[in-house]
């Protein structure tokens, strides 16, 4: 594959398309657990499992729907989020919605940003 552009990455929250989205971003994060004992001579030793495994996704654009901002002030913060790619990859889970701002400019188009923290199981598949 060539690559694609970050445009064609589409994001649900629910079952719907969220309007205006520019930019998508994913952290996959597992915290180690650490071992290290005397008998490890001072280096740090981690077990091949993660004590805690998270995934983040961070968006952002222009406003053009409430959609989000709703959902916060409505108590709607949880809600399945999926991630298409265009190669048929999705990754898949229950989120929260952690976090929503927006930004009026005076003389610009007024903007979003929303973090959504994972909330149990994340799957990624090709469909």
């Amino acid at each position: 594959m060539a690559g694609f552009a970050g445009r064609e990455i589409e994001l649900t929250w629910g079952s719907n398309p969220i309007d205006g989205v520019r930019e998508k971003g994913i952290s996959l994060n597992g915290e180690p657990i650490n071992v290290t004992s005397d008998e490890d001579d001072g280096k740090q030793t981690l077990l091949d499992i993660s004590a805690e495994d998270s995934v983040t996704i961070t968006i952002s654009g222009v406003t053009k729907s409430s959609d989000l901002r709703d959902d916060w002030f409505n108590g709607n913060r949880t809600a399945t989020a999926t991630l298409t790619y265009p190669d048929g990859y999705t990754i898949t889970g229950t989120f929260f919605l952690s976090t929503y701002e927006e930004t009026g400019t005076y003389n610009d188009a007024t903007t979003f940003t929303a973090t959504l923290n994972s909330s149990g199981a994340v799957v990624g598949a090709v469909s």
